[in-house]
């Protein structure tokens, strides 16, 4: 019971006087039961007092029933002395057994307090340990540990920073010395010098310390004694598994942030072999091309530099994609992809990507399929073309001379399906997953071609943006020829449920190869 509750401040004067007061109705029933069993009903009382209050409650109001029933019902009546030795035997007994059954009342109340404590603590302990290895971050943690304090809110407070814990009760009632020692020890920089002397911070200043190896997380301020029966023990386990969750989330933190210096770093480095032998091979044809016509010009004939000036402009129409490739990307990788979406048919982007193959459709034919019924679509259709201009460039890349290309499109259910088959050398199956990684580009043997390795990735970040998916799977007419078993990707937009104008947030977060 809480000693500051009005209850029990009136506990003493209610179990002196109770005996006095409930008198006349003993008086009353003496008609009715033997004499002899009067000071049961004195014993109700002391027992009721043993187990709601305490032990020393009880005795008190032993004595004060001892002393009614020796006034008003043992001869000489009046008086608290006895001259007969049944009544002095009969009041002796009852003294007894009172005081025997308050002190066993009370400890079997006692005992029953601490065995609710315990399995409380147990269930705490269960749900704590269930919760902290889940714990992704430093504040799981603390909220985790909050959640576990709830049932003693009222007599402990965690002192975290930015939080109100300046506010709780048992913060108020400090003075401004021991609230500024507080605050003292929440910037306390941790070294393993300093962690040593924690337990003795602890017991200087009334705190328990959550923390790490490198900081101090919080503090955990709570009256124990306030709390009766809290098992010492299994509370101290309860915050060393705390304290092991925090410094296991700062590992976890210190390692994703390796890793993502790591990753960083790889991109930085594959970056730069890109732009180093992608971006200097049409920059060295160009400028072999641009100075073979100044410094030979004039013993050119006008068909050797027209061939020429072309080269130049094939070139930097390829070192212009390689650059808008690289935009794109990096718009993609920050969510700056912005859709402007209008009614658009598919024929239109078709035709749009077609004259931009013009010029790199040497040695291959593209073969178109659309089904004339297909609905418009609400896009915009600059990323849609790109996005199919990329995955034919790349078709292009590794198909052999005079094959073909095939492109179909088609309807099912409410999505629209674009398969892009190549017969080129293909994927392996187990290989797939990395379809769309950044920078990569298939390199078996001399089969390397030249590719910064984005445009297959663009594309996926650009069809995920309008709702939809882009797979890869096995050329169905190739799979007879083991050489060139061709590969086909597709991609699948959806007709209804236009998703409107957004932003396009890492859309590349979990993407996985250029053929």
């Amino acid at each position: 019971m809480n000693r500051d509750s009005i209850w029990y401040k009136l506990a003493y004067p209610v179990g002196i006087l109770l005996p006095w007061i409930l008198t006349p109705f003993v008086f009353f029933i003496t008609g009715f039961i033997p004499k002899a069993n009067l000071p049961l009903l004195y014993l109700t009382m002391v027992v009721f007092f043993a187990i709601n209050v305490t032990l020393e409650l009880a005795l008190i109001n032993a004595l004060s029933s001892f002393f009614a029933f020796s006034f008003f019902f043992a001869k000489p009546y009046g008086s608290i002395m006895i001259h007969h030795n049944e009544d002095l035997l009969m009041i002796v007994i009852f003294l007894l057994v009172s005081l025997l059954v308050g002190y066993i009342a009370t400890k079997h109340k006692q005992n029953a307090q601490k065995i609710r404590i315990r399995e409380l603590m147990t269930d705490i302990e269960l749900e704590l340990l269930e919760r902290l290895p889940k714990a992704l971050n430093t504040q799981d943690v603390i909220e985790a540990m909050a959640e576990a304090l709830k049932p003693w809110k009222n007599n402990c407070v965690l002192i975290i920073k930015g939080t109100k814990w300046a506010t709780h009760p048992m913060i108020r009632r400090l003075t401004n010395l021991r609230k500024t020692n507080l605050e003292t020890l929440l910037e306390l920089r941790l070294t393993p010098d300093v962690i040593q002397k924690i337990p003795d911070l602890q017991d200087e200043h009334d705190v328990f310390f959550l923390y790490n190896s490198r900081q101090v997380i919080g503090l955990l301020k709570i009256s124990i004694s306030n709390i009766q029966y809290l098992p010492r023990d299994i509370f101290l386990l309860l915050l060393h598994q705390v304290n092991i969750s925090l410094e296991r989330t700062r590992l976890s933190a210190d390692l994703e942030k390796e890793k993502i210096a790591k990753e960083n770093e790889l991109l930085r480095s594959a970056l730069l072999s890109s732009v180093s032998h992608d971006f200097r091979t049409p920059l060295t044809t160009m400028i072999g091309a641009t100075s073979t016509v100044i410094e030979l010009g004039e013993h050119l004939d006008k068909q050797q530099t027209q061939e020429l000036l072309e080269t130049v402009l094939e070139e930097a129409q390829r070192l212009n994609r390689y650059t808008q490739n690289l935009l794109d990307m990096t718009r993609l990788e920050f969510g700056q992809l912005q859709l402007v979406r209008d009614w658009v048919t598919l024929e239109e982007i078709i035709s749009a990507v077609k004259k931009r193959l013009k010029p790199l459709l040497i040695q291959n034919e593209l073969k178109v399929e659309i089904d004339p019924n297909l609905p418009s679509l609400y896009v915009q259709s600059a990323f849609i073309e790109q996005a199919i201009f990329n995955i034919i460039d790349n078709a292009i890349k590794f198909s052999p001379a005079s094959a073909s290309i095939d492109v179909s499109c088609h309807k099912e259910d409410q999505t629209i399906f674009i398969d892009i088959c190549d017969q080129g050398p293909g994927i392996a199956e187990e290989d797939r997953y990395k379809v769309f990684e950044r920078f990569h580009t298939a390199n078996k043997g001399d089969r390397r071609r030249s590719g910064s390795g984005l445009g297959i990735t663009i594309c996926q970040g650009m069809i995920m943006a309008h709702g939809g998916i882009v797979s890869i799977h096995a050329n169905p007419h190739g799979q007879f020829n083991q050489t060139n078993s061709g590969c086909c990707i597709r991609i699948e937009l959806p007709i209804e449920g236009n998703l409107g104008d957004k932003n396009l947030d890492h859309p590349l977060s979990d993407s996985t190869s250029n053929e």
